[in-house]
């Protein structure tokens, strides 16, 4: 199960599945996708700013640990199921959106 990573401004961001690089470029380019990207935030800082570019790369191992672990925990708790393949991992730690600013601003 190949893992990939959504990194923006060089920092990795996201961890998730994807069948091909081809699939994986497919769901950072989904709109809901982005739209959690532009709505979530860590630091203090929205994720994304819907401008800086979002590169998708192969999972570090580490990375991929991370995905991996965090998906175990979710069935294990019941909120997936083993089927399910369409789970995320953040890789930063995410803050309250609503006191998020923009970078830069």
């Amino acid at each position: 199960m190949p893992v990939y990573v959504a990194a923006i401004k060089g920092r990795a961001v996201v961890a998730f599945h994807a069948d091909s690089r081809s699939g994986a470029d497919r769901r950072v380019c989904d709109p809901l996708f982005r739209d959690d990207l532009m709505t979530l935030a860590t630091g203090g800082l929205l994720l994304w700013d819907g401008v800086a570019d979002v590169v998708v790369r192969p999972a570090l191992s580490n990375e991929e640990a991370r995905w991996r672990s965090s998906r175990a925990k979710a069935i294990t708790q019941g909120s997936i199921d083993g089927e399910d393949d369409a789970w995320i991992a953040f890789l930063v730690p995410l803050s309250n959106p609503k006191t998020a600013r923009r970078a830069g601003a």
